[in-house]
């Protein structure tokens, strides 16, 4: 029916529309219909075209067949949405190719990416697979495979062998693994190799583990079938060594005896009443004798459990092992033994020496008896002022000589040896008068005992109180000039060493000069300055030193100087070089007099000339390195570095060497060996 409606501007009257005519009505249904069909036919070929679009290339070919089956299915259908979907089809199926190229793409950047790494990887599971039978052979070996017998003894050292193979095979096998892994670590590994690789690391792991486990196991079943045998050569090996200890400590139960007996003669100084007194110091020069034999034996027992008990280097180490533990405690039963006994003989020594010191107490207490009244009696007449009195000229003289000691820096050598004897011989009246002024204040004998001495300077001090302190007074004074001379004699040393290392530099420059003019060596040299002979005496050195021509050339400079050489300095470097107890030099010592030693400090270079932009290095030269100066020091052109000319005592190697660098670094330094 018709709804009624009221036109606009109407009086209100309800106005009724008419219905459409049934033509209309089936036309609009029959449509809808159609669209609905043809829309179904189009969404059955939309539903392909998206798979289409999301095809790899190993399902694209089989969707676009489908594609096309299902266009042709529904072409009919699709009706008005044909051109439509056409459109779609096409370009899904250009979707769906792009798409596929780039996966493509893809799959060959990671198929380049992977091929590496899987080559790495191929070898790892070839080397895994390579070691797999060997660690069945060796549980089968070592008896722990399944049914397996267990491990003989005699088989145990050839699965020993085995086993110790295998585990560096395992070593070798880790270490091939590692360089791999860590290969392939280093590449980017394609997504679809990362769960491979994981897999594969783990079962590097637990391979290595199983192996591991089986060279363990192997070793548990060697120990365990060789125990028996092992057992069997200790306690046969202990046998032999406590044989070895008894042979060595042989001596001990001699030893011993010389002991017991030495114990039982010295009771008498122990026990009971003494006998008559030179009955027992004749015992006891006896007693002195025994110990000392003891002594000697003792010595002679340690000697011989001390010499080295070696045992056989081809025995299994566990073997060799315990042996040595074995051995060492035997060893020490015998060491401890004589040290028992030396402790022993010791008391003995001990008592002798108690009952001499008894002795000599009593003989020095019936001196002091005898002697302490006597001397106070002579310590209180006696006049010891004139005695204390004549040491105070004597010690002004010293004083006084002594005092020109300490202005000794414009003297000679030889002039500071005269006033030290001098000092000396002042010293020696001073202390005469000062031994005598003691004597007077405190006249005890000085033969008797130093212990009777001691106690009758204590009993007298407080009578010669006052005449002590003056005494300690004037002996502080002696104890100064002592020193000032100690000092003076040390000064006279040092200035001594210094005057003899200048003369010998000099020497060695002018008879360097003369080698070089006359192209002679060492040996040719002393046999000029010998005439000829073996020995060289101080008279014909001199001689010698006095031939040469002292004009040389100044140290890294072309201009030259006259040296100065005296007779004396010449005769001081001979003494030093001269053998202890001998009066002549011979050629070796000659040649170490007259060669310059330096000794390389901070590494440097031995080079082939004086120049250093043109020479070659030779070799380098090492610190503590003995070099023999033959030339220089020169001056090198461009950098005034002073270089000289040396021979390497290690190789013989000669060459030129700086002996500092222009930044002030010190390579070569003077020696004295």
């Amino acid at each position: 029916s018709s709804a009624a409606t009221t036109p606009p501007g109407s009086s209100g009257r309800p106005h009724r529309v008419p219905p459409p005519p049934s033509w209309v009505c089936v036309v609009a249904m029959t449509d809808a219909a159609t669209k609905a069909k043809e829309l179904k036919a189009a969404n059955a070929v939309r539903r392909v075209i998206q798979k289409v679009r999301l095809a790899t290339p190993e399902t694209l070919d089989a969707l676009e067949s489908e594609a096309f089956d299902v266009m042709s299915q529904n072409l009919e259908e699709m009706g008005s949405q044909h051109d439509k979907v056409q459109e779609e089809l096409e370009k899904g199926m250009e979707v769906g190719r792009t798409r596929v190229e780039g996966i493509v793409e893809k799959r060959e950047k990671e198929a380049e990416l992977a091929k590496r790494p899987k080559e790495l990887m191929d070898e790892i599971k070839a080397i895994m697979e390579e070691i797999e039978p060997k660690v069945a052979a060796l549980e089968a070996a070592s008896g722990k495979g399944d049914g397996a017998e267990a491990l003989k003894a005699e088989d145990a050292p050839a699965v020993k062998m085995q086993s110790d193979l295998f585990a560096k095979e395992i070593k070798e096998f880790s270490q091939a693994c590692v360089s791999r892994a860590t290969e392939i670590k280093q590449t980017k590994l394609p997504p679809m190799m990362h769960q491979e690789w994981t897999q594969l690391a783990q079962s590097i792991v637990q391979t290595k583990q199983k192996c591991e486990r089986a060279v363990t196991a192997s070793r548990i079943s060697v120990n365990k079938a060789l125990e028996s045998v092992r057992k069997e050569q200790v306690e046969k090996k202990k046998k032999d060594i406590k044989t070895m200890v008894e042979a060595a400590s042989s001596a001990t139960p001699a030893v011993e005896q010389l002991v017991l007996g030495a114990e039982t003669e010295v009771e008498p100084f122990i026990k009971g009443k003494l006998r008559p007194e030179a009955e027992m110091n004749e015992l006891a020069k006896t007693m002195d004798g025994m110990v000392e034999q003891v002594h000697k034996a003792v010595e002679a027992a340690r000697k011989d459990i001390e010499q080295p008990l070696t045992l056989e280097d081809n025995q299994d180490e566990h073997v060799k092992a315990e042996l040595e533990a074995y051995l060492a405690g035997e060893m020490k039963r015998p060491g401890l033994r004589l040290g028992q006994l030396e402790r022993r003989i010791a008391r003995v020594a001990n008592i002798v020496r108690y009952y001499r010191q008894d002795g000599r107490d009593r003989h020095n207490n019936s001196i002091m008896d005898g002697l302490k009244t006597e001397l106070l009696e002579k310590v209180k007449g006696a006049d010891n002022s004139a005695a204390i009195a004549a040491i105070e000229p004597l010690l002004r003289e010293a004083e006084k000589v002594a005092q020109l000691t300490l202005k000794n820096s414009k003297m000679t050598v030889p002039q500071m040896k005269t006033l030290a004897e001098k000092v000396t011989k002042v010293l020696e009246v001073t202390k005469a008068a000062f031994t005598s002024a003691n004597q007077a204040v405190c006249p005890i004998d000085p033969s008797l005992d130093e212990d009777v001495q001691k106690k009758l300077r204590f009993i007298v001090a407080p009578q010669i109180k006052k005449p002590l302190q003056q005494l300690g007074q004037l002996d502080r004074r002696l104890n100064r000039l002592k020193n000032l001379l100690k000092m003076f004699l040390g000064d006279i040393s040092q200035k001594h060493g210094s005057s003899y290392k200048e003369a010998r530099l000099k020497l060695v420059k002018v008879a360097r000069k003369e080698m070089t003019a006359k192209e002679l060596d060492l040996d040719k040299l002393f046999e000029s300055a010998s005439k000829g002979a073996t020995e060289l005496d101080d008279i014909a050195f001199v001689m010698f030193a006095n031939s040469l021509d002292k004009k040389v050339k100044k140290d890294a400079s072309e201009e030259e100087e006259t040296l100065e050489i005296t007779s004396e300095e010449v005769s001081a470097v001979f003494s030093a070089f001269v053998p202890e107890g001998k009066q002549t030099m011979d050629s070796e010592a000659f040649g170490r007099c007259l060669c310059l030693r330096l000794t390389v400090v901070k590494p440097t270079t031995l080079t082939s000339e004086l120049s250093i932009a043109e020479s070659k290095t030779l070799r380098a030269l090492k610190v503590g390195e003995i070099l023999e100066q033959l030339e220089g020091p020169e001056k090198e052109g461009r950098t005034a570095v002073k270089r000289v000319r040396v021979k390497a005592l290690k190789d013989g190697k000669i060459g030129w060497a700086s002996v500092a660098g222009n930044a002030g670094s010190i390579f070569l330094k003077a020696s004295d060996v």
